[in-house]
């Protein structure tokens, strides 16, 4: 008889089958990072041109990101940041300091906040359900805002910058056609 051999374990440096699976395991990873971080740069590049787009209407990344807070936050804590900000700009002696009463209750008609509500949900195609229920007024107005925000949100509005800028008649077709 002859002894069998035992087989025994490799060990660090050795190529086991452990060490080739958690290479090829970390191989992987690496190559699917490498190519979410080229998407990623692809993205945030075209991040950038649409900031840049944004950015010559007069509005800023921060104005976007304020855009987002106010979507993602209740009302109540956005007004809590912004007394906290102005008892800053008081202790700091800014002007800002001295509007101390802008969020104050609100006054708004209730007819009139839901109207701004629904053209906001339209403009923004969110839900469409009525937080006012379609038979009272404030629910006829909040459909006639959501109405009005979907108008304006399929409007198409691309005819404006084909405009000629009035300020500079001799650019318009006719007058560069007549030369």
């Amino acid at each position: 008889m002859s002894k069998s051999k035992k087989t025994e374990p490799a060990t660090v440096g050795h190529n086991s089958e452990r060490e080739q699976f958690e290479e090829q395991q970390f191989l992987n990873a690496y190559r699917q990072i490498k190519e979410h971080d080229s998407d990623m740069a692809g993205i945030k590049g075209e991040m950038s041109g649409v900031y840049d787009r944004i950015k010559n209407l007069g509005f800023t990344k921060a104005d976007v990101k304020w855009a987002k807070e106010l979507e993602d936050k209740d009302a109540g804590d956005i007004i809590a940041t912004m007394q906290r900000r102005i008892r800053i700009a008081r202790m700091f002696g800014h002007g800002l300091a001295r509007q101390f009463d802008m969020f104050d209750e609100d006054r708004t008609p209730i007819e009139e906040r839901a109207y701004e509500e629904g053209l906001a949900a339209g403009k923004l195609r969110k839900d469409a359900t009525n937080p006012y229920g379609a038979d009272s007024k404030a629910g006829q107005e909040w459909q006639r805002g959501l109405n009005d925000g979907h108008a304006f949100a399929n409007k198409d509005l691309s005819h404006v910058l084909n405009e000629v800028d009035p300020e500079f008649p001799d650019e318009e077709p006719a007058a560069v056609a007549a030369e």
